[in-house]
């Protein structure tokens, strides 16, 4: 009995583990994991996105500089809501086992608002990852 509970419980942890884990092979798929979580309101995504010690600091709209550990980004985007905004990659480079990823967001009626984001990523224990990320809010005209 006490080896049946056993192997149930490491069963239990291996596919928990599984369903969190998740290997990015190129960057852009972490990237893109980012997107989805910003896009949806998924702190989930971005715990698999960010390395676990990512640091994010961004300018918001009314210019007041913002940090955030992984976990606390996590929390403020895990809201579950759509965001109706046009997200995409503009710039990536890549040497190596380290990648640079330029973001761009836009939204509103005409699309007079925006962020560049910036993000570095590292290639590490065979995964993809975001380890920081620095943003700037713009109005567009």
């Amino acid at each position: 009995m006490r080896m049946l509970f056993y192997s149930l419980c490491w069963l239990f942890l291996a596919m928990h583990t599984n369903a969190i884990a998740e290997e990015f092979a190129e960057p852009e798929a972490a990237v893109q994991a980012y997107i989805t979580a910003v896009g949806t309101g998924s702190g989930a995504h971005i715990r698999r996105a960010f390395a676990d010690n990512a640091e994010i600091q961004y300018y918001d709209q009314n210019e007041e500089y913002l940090f955030f550990t992984r976990d606390d980004f996590a929390e403020v985007v895990d809201t579950g809501n759509d965001w109706d905004a046009r997200i995409e990659i503009t710039n990536m480079l890549k040497t190596g086992k380290a990648a640079n990823a330029t973001v761009e967001f836009t939204w509103g009626e005409n699309g007079e608002h925006g962020y560049i984001d910036y993000l570095n990523l590292i290639h590490a224990d065979g995964s993809w990852r975001i380890t920081n990320k620095v943003a700037q809010y713009l109005k567009r005209d």
